[in-house]
């Protein structure tokens, strides 16, 4: 056990109560018994009367209340210790939360919030204000203002919960917000105070949109409970100009050896770049992600859809589609697009290396080796407008884009291939052959009551082999009752 001096010199030499020292690495052997062998460390803060933030009753010494605290950030999460003098110890009573405990915040960097608006097939119509309702959405500014407030309100909700709040109790580190402990938590006593260790693991962490995670904000709140009470309690802050919940007056703290995090975290950091308001959970299986957008939805004169909406995008769906030499293609979901859905990747790799990526879109895709690498192509089969909207916006297309992949792993500029279907009702089919040399597509005659007819072809695409392009032919549509061979 310390004796008072000692732990008096070791306040003084730590860190300011301005400034914090987060330590990179949890320290070998940590466990949260509160003995604090493994911190050789210097301190990562000190906390005294120069921190109190409240409480009826001021700080008069070192003894009366103040704190050297540690905090070590590593891939499996936030270590905390510390050592508390206070000439009153009481750790428990009736509710935990008004004893004497120790209070943690955490945020970090955090995705972007698109603008408030709502999406139509026709513009997109930015609502800063509620009297902005009253312009944007003539047809019932009424429900575009109920549908403001709504927004405004859930907005709010969305980027507080990217601030974590965690209270080190008897029981356990709580996070507020979720039921039951995310982790273990400590109190010794000693003669003068008492000691404390835990542990948040990176599970229990807030959201953020960095990869690698560099950048973290902490906080550290010290609450003293004499009387048992949340009116007598002394509030000390490591940040004394904290707000509640602002993560801008919390310490800000640049990691020398960011932390990567999932099972292929140079998707993750590449997917996160391309989407501004996407957001992932730390932690080794990091490869789910939440992408904040303003879906479009056709025909939205007045709002429906919440600002933003919430896609959901799995990174670890990956399909691996062939190998050149140690240079694997394999298409994953990757990124939400404007409507809703999810966007897949075509990514060449060398192991998790990422050398080339296009987006594919909704394309599916069909490869062949082809020397001196693969040959890929990409069919769009859907509506020929992707709301569906406007004239024929929901009639059937289908059209192709060819891609070579060399044996670097670099691929070509796609080249458009004629399809066929987007200018009637009807249905379109098409067939390719397994070594992608002959494409063909077609358009499918259907009567008044769906019942499919004769079967048209439309295009056609033989690839050569000297040239390495496809030679294109295009065939106009049978006026109705005339034959057609499709050989």
């Amino acid at each position: 056990m310390l004796t008072l001096p000692t732990t008096l010199l070791l306040l003084a030499a730590a860190p300011s109560s301005g400034s914090v020292q987060l330590h990179e690495g949890v320290p070998a052997g940590f466990k949260a018994d509160g003995k604090l062998d493994e911190w050789t460390q210097r301190p990562s803060l000190t906390m005294g009367a120069a921190n109190q933030v409240a409480g009826a009753l001021k700080v008069a010494s070192p003894q009366d209340l103040s704190a050297k605290v540690w905090l070590a950030v590593g891939p499996e999460g936030l270590a905390i210790a510390g050592e508390v003098l206070d000439d009153k110890v009481q750790l428990t009573n009736k509710k935990d939360i008004n004893a004497d405990h120790v209070e943690v915040w955490l945020a970090l960097p955090q995705p972007k919030m698109p603008p408030l608006a709502f999406i139509s097939h026709v513009a997109e119509n930015l609502v800063p204000k509620e009297s902005d309702c009253d312009t944007v959405s003539e047809v019932d500014p009424a429900k575009c203002k109920a549908w403001w407030k709504q927004q405004t309100a859930r907005r709010k909700q969305l980027q507080s919960e990217l601030v974590a709040q965690y209270a080190l109790s008897p029981k356990g580190t709580i996070r507020f917000g979720l039921n039951g402990s995310v982790g273990p938590a400590r109190y010794e006593t000693f003669p003068g105070g008492y000691r404390f260790e835990a542990f948040i693991p990176v599970g229990a962490f807030p959201r953020t949109a960095q990869a690698p995670l560099r950048d973290v904000r902490v906080l550290v709140d010290l609450v003293d409970s004499d009387e048992g009470g949340a009116k007598q309690e002394t509030f000390l802050s490591s940040s004394p100009k904290r707000k509640f919940a602002d993560a801008s007056t919390f310490h800000a703290v640049t990691l020398t050896k960011p932390l990567r995090f999932g099972k292929w975290p140079e998707l993750l950091e590449w997917s996160l770049k391309e989407q501004p308001g996407a957001s992932y959970l730390p932690g080794p299986g990091a490869d789910a992600l939440q992408v904040w957008v303003n879906r479009a939805e056709a025909y939205q004169f007045s709002p429906t859809v919440p600002s933003p909406d919430v896609t959901q995008v799995d990174l670890g769906t990956v399909t691996s589609l062939g190998k050149v030499g140690d240079v694997e293609l394999v298409s994953v979901p990757a990124t939400a697009d404007e409507y809703g859905g999810v966007n897949r990747w075509l990514v060449s790799r060398k192991g998790q290396t990422i050398l080339h990526m296009q987006n594919l879109g909704n394309d599916q895709v069909k490869v062949t080796p082809r020397a001196p690498g693969l040959h890929v192509l990409r069919v769009y089969d859907g509506p020929s407008s992707p709301m569906g909207s406007g004239a024929c916006g929901a009639c059937p297309l289908v059209f192709f884009r060819s891609v070579t992949m060399d044996a670097q792993g670099k691929f070509s500029k796609p080249v458009d291939l004629e399809g066929a279907g987007g200018r009637t009702g009807n249905p379109v089919e098409y067939t390719v052959s397994a070594d992608l040399t002959r494409i063909e597509a077609f358009e499918v005659a259907e009567d008044a009551d769906g019942k499919r007819g004769a079967k048209h072809l439309t295009s056609r695409h033989t690839f050569d082999a000297k040239t390495g392009k496809y030679t294109s032919e295009t065939f106009e549509l049978p006026e109705e009752g005339a034959a057609e061979d499709t050989k």
